[in-house]
């Protein structure tokens, strides 16, 4: 990633040497030059915690695997009562019942199989009278009820981005966890 937290070098920035928006080095330039070129090191890094695992997990378990399905049923209790009722609902309970997820679930992009997450970041100051120092996102497994959803034991970590400054591009830093989902899951 950049010395700066500006990018992570993924993507469409994967073959870069070069952040584009602070034009710092990629790589350690000292290394970098007493090897004449040969020994690329990156200046920073940043940790992810995979995804897909942890969601297999739920999936291993009949009582869990019989808690993810609870959007699939509320999906089809919702699309039947819209059915009956003219296009129209009586009561917004949970994120099911958003025109959004309604669409895209009538048009198919999501499926019954699908597992449909939440993903929150934000930054967190690790010393006393101090700017953020790194950043952390995590994933909330949204096919699970909302009594369960927002516990502990069902939030999980996506990763930490280290400061010193607010990542100016956060699709580069989510990019490989988001594009392993999406071909694994």
């Amino acid at each position: 990633m950049c010395p700066d937290t500006c990018i992570a070098y993924t993507g469409p920035f994967s073959e870069l040497d070069k952040c584009p928006k602070c034009h710092k080095s990629r790589y350690d330039p000292i290394l970098l030059e007493s090897s004449n070129g040969l020994k690329k090191v990156p200046q920073r890094r940043f940790h992810t915690m995979p995804l897909g695992p942890q969601i297999q997990t739920l999936w291993q378990s009949p009582e869990t695997a019989k808690a993810m399905r609870h959007r699939k049923q509320e999906t089809e209790k919702i699309l039947e009562q819209l059915e009956q009722n003219g296009n129209k609902l009586e009561e917004w309970q949970d994120i099911y019942y958003g025109t959004g997820y309604l669409n895209v679930v009538r048009s198919e992009n999501i499926t019954p199989n699908d597992t449909v997450l939440l993903m929150s970041i934000d930054g967190a100051q690790l010393y006393q009278s101090k700017q953020s120092d790194c950043w952390i996102y995590i994933w909330v497994i949204l096919d699970l009820s909302p009594n369960l959803r927002y516990k502990k034991h069902h939030v999980f970590p996506g990763g930490v981005i280290p400061g010193p400054k607010k990542p100016k591009n956060v699709d580069s830093l989510l990019y490989t966890q988001v594009f392993i989902m999406s071909r694994r899951l």
